[in-house]
């Protein structure tokens, strides 16, 4: 039984506390000192995860604090090592620390199986060393120090030395302090000051996670969460799919090659590299904890995040959505509890449905572009179902002897959209006047039964004829019938006669060569120095001198899908002239108000206070820099 027990310094691991008793107590046999302290003189001296703990604490000096989990929790690697394993796992790796079970802790807390190797020699920090043995009168062994693959010290941001002591020395039961002789400072490393900070990055993040008791989750857990984010940031599709080729590539370029050689963890090396994949599979084992880091860091998650906050990618944000529909009394209010989301294999965009009550529908396209860790990410807005909300608002508009041109303004739609739905109305009022009277008229019953007999013996007399020549057989039959029972005498009538016209117009390679042109003609539009104007299909068809490509657009489906996926809507274009307005004020040295930017901007009432609000946005964004 130990006679007293030395009150652990601040990150002190135990096996630096024993080596402290061990020179304390007087004792010169290791076997005596092994019995002291565990009852047992052929208890060997561990430093990660040092077992038979309970033994340990029943040897304490009477009244001594310490219970096995303030041990095991402040002052071995266990918080680390078993960070990132299931709940079960790490207790049983827990109990066997508390038992003899000494010989399967390394294989349960996935140490064997995550193929990294372990520190040769226990590590120091030369400042940290210094101030210690001036603060205390001694140096001790800190835990983060030993922690493979922490190079640095994150207080002092100094590399860390090996020590001359062997971490699986000679004598398995010697417990061997710190001190001067052990801990020269004589290593001449270098490493690149951004190596450093890299370093000095995953170090804070080791600390954390040896400082909290996170709760344990899942190996499926942490699939989810790193896949989730690489969805966020455009690394992998709604579907879950990853694009590894650029994972990788900014992997490396973030941590840079330095860094992940000093760590074993080159993804460019085949059996180095084969870690990053396996980690974001939901059945992944024995990953070392570093590595969980890095990638956690590259991802922009926190430790605590990592743990706590279950990641969902919603790319369109949560709902409910705002109904988009100028027409309804609840334009811009959030009344869309829904959301449809696909994936478009094709070009790599998402596309997300968004259906409101009053029949307004409209799709949300978040593209997927090149870019900085998903910085390239735009959105477009198209209109899938205007509804009847919509069309009811525009007859009555038309009715009251609004213009078409002003129906568009005021209904967010092309003029030639506006003008189908309300000569579709105008059609659908004709035929519901026509039935009307047509039940009201015994005497249009009547006329009708008549002439549709006398068509049918038409066309029963005459099998090899086509329409025309039946028209001018019974013209005034034919004539009535069309203006008053059309849709009996299209069923009634043989089929129009087709004949195949040969087109030798090959518009597979036309698609693409206008694909060409009116990329390039975006792209001149949206670098333009001008005014920003709003991108729409009547001014691709203007700018770039292509003016009736339109007509035959569902031969050009590359053509038409661009179009759709870059035509704006009012605040896309809003947008655009904030930023404009901003870059132009700048050129000119007038400060940068919201007031002068409204103006340069050009917004009207409708949309005033929304243009507003993303100005302020883009401002602060700007003093953020």
């Amino acid at each position: 039984m130990m006679h007293f027990f030395p009150t652990p310094y601040p990150d002190e691991i135990l096996y630096s506390v024993l080596a402290r008793y061990s020179v304390r107590c007087g004792i010169t046999s290791y076997q005596t000192i092994m019995e002291s302290i565990f009852g047992k003189c052929s208890s060997r001296a561990v430093m990660e995860m040092p077992f038979n703990l309970n033994s340990l604490v029943s040897n304490l000096p009477v009244n001594c604090p310490y219970t096995a989990d303030d041990l095991i929790y402040n002052h071995t690697l266990y918080p680390f090592f078993t960070a990132f394993l299931p709940k079960e796992r790490a207790e049983e790796v827990k109990q066997l620390m508390l038992s003899e079970g000494g010989s399967k802790i390394y294989g349960k807390a996935g140490i064997i199986g995550s193929r990294i190797p372990l520190n040769q020699y226990l590590r120091f920090c030369p400042k940290c060393f210094e101030e210690e043995q001036k603060l205390y009168g001694e140096g001790y062994w800190h835990r983060l120090h030993q922690i493979p693959f922490v190079m640095v010290c994150p207080i002092h941001k100094a590399i860390l030395h090996n020590s001359t002591v062997l971490v699986r020395g000679h004598n398995p039961q010697a417990y061997v302090p710190a001190d001067a002789d052990n801990c020269i400072n004589n290593e001449l490393l270098y490493f690149k000051p951004e190596t450093i900070e890299k370093f000095v990055l995953i170090a804070q993040d080791a600390k954390v996670l040896l400082e909290n008791q996170y709760p344990n989750k899942q190996f499926k857990w942490f699939a989810k969460q790193y896949l989730e984010r690489f969805k966020e940031l455009g690394y992998a599709n709604i579907n879950g799919k990853v694009y590894w080729e650029e994972v990788i590539k900014d992997f490396i370029d973030f941590y840079g090659l330095e860094f992940l050689n000093a760590v074993c963890s080159n993804i460019e090396d085949k059996e180095q590299g084969r870690w990053l994949k396996e980690i974001t599979h939901s059945d992944a084992k024995s990953v070392y904890p570093i590595r969980h880091l890095m990638l956690a860091r590259f991802l922009g998650i926190g430790v605590e995040e990592l743990f706590i906050k279950e990641l969902n990618y919603r790319p369109f944000g949560e709902g409910p959505w705002v109904c988009l529909n100028p027409a309804a009394d609840h334009f811009l209010e959030p009344v869309i509890k829904d959301v449809e989301i696909k994936y478009r294999r094709r070009n790599k965009n998402t596309n997300g449905f968004f259906r409101c009550p009053c029949g307004y529908e409209y799709m949300e396209t978040v593209t997927r572009e090149q870019g900085e860790r998903g910085k390239g990410r735009r959105r477009f807005v198209r209109v899938v179902e205007y509804g009847h909300v919509w069309k009811a608002k525009a007859h009555e508009l038309h009715e009251s002897g609004v213009s078409i041109q002003e129906i568009a303004v005021r209904l967010n739609a092309d003029i030639s959209t506006v003008r189908k739905y309300i000569s579709e109305k105008g059609q659908e009022k004709s035929k519901k006047l026509v039935e009307r009277n047509s039940v009201a008229s015994a005497e249009f019953e009547v006329k009708r039964q008549y002439h549709r007999e006398k068509w049918l013996q038409i066309v029963r007399e005459n099998p090899d004829k086509g329409r025309l020549e039946l028209r001018r057989l019974g013209k005034y039959t034919c004539t009535w019938l069309c203006r008053n029972d059309r849709e009996w005498w299209e069923k009634n009538t043989p089929a129009k006669k087709y004949v195949q016209a040969y087109s030798n117009v090959d518009w597979e390679t036309r698609d693409k060569e206008i694909l060409q042109h009116v990329k390039q003609t975006v792209q001149e539009i949206l670098e333009s120095d001008e005014k920003p104007q709003r991108i729409s299909l009547r001014l691709i068809k203007t700018k770039s001198g292509l003016k009736s490509f339109d007509l035959q657009l569902d031969k050009l489906p590359l053509t038409k899908s661009f179009i759709n996926s870059v035509i704006e809507n009012p605040m896309d274009l809003h947008k655009r002239r904030i930023q404009w307005a901003i870059e132009k004020l700048n050129k000119e040295g007038k400060a940068l108000t919201i007031s002068n930017i409204t103006v340069m901007t050009g917004v009207g009432n409708k949309y005033r206070k929304l243009v507003i609000e993303e100005i302020k946005k883009a401002l602060e964004e700007l003093g953020e820099r």
